[in-house]
């Protein structure tokens, strides 16, 4: 079934913005990252090359958060149909994996061909808050 077929009254197309608490949260756990590799006896020189790894990888997550991340997607009852922000549609099953708190929602989608389900983590101001409402009984309900 292609994801375009899938689309129809009984599903919903959420639109996802990206997320300030993400990137929020995404800075503080590598900068206490970094604080934990300069409290450590390592050399100097060892402790900022770790640290420049780190901050690499803080840059390279925001990067993809903010430019390459989900932009969009349906849900009809257990199917999945992801929009990313390249323009490909990633169409699959709701994992089990998928947790709902109102706080956020972590999204898993099964897809054909792949060991692991692809994940996104949604806090509440990447969309509306009745649309955030909308997304977290659909996924309990499901």
């Amino acid at each position: 079934m292609l994801a375009e077929e899938f689309i129809t009254t009984e599903s919903m197309l959420f639109s996802i913005r990206p997320s300030a608490t993400y990137v929020l949260m995404l800075l503080v756990v590598h900068l206490l990252a970094v604080a934990s590799i300069f409290l450590t006896n390592l050399a100097l020189w060892a402790r900022l090359c770790i640290a420049l790894f780190i901050f690499a990888s803080m840059l390279l997550q925001i990067y993809r958060h903010m430019r390459t991340g989900w932009r969009s997607f349906s849900l009809n009852r257990r199917r999945v149909a992801v929009s990313i922000s390249a323009g490909n549609i990633l169409d699959g099953e709701l994992a089990h994996q998928t947790v709902v708190t109102p706080c956020c929602v972590v999204l898993c989608v099964s897809l054909k061909g792949r060991a692991l389900p692809v994940c996104q983590v949604i806090f509440p101001d990447a969309m509306q808050a009745d649309t955030f409402r909308e997304l977290r009984v659909r996924l309990k309900f499901s």
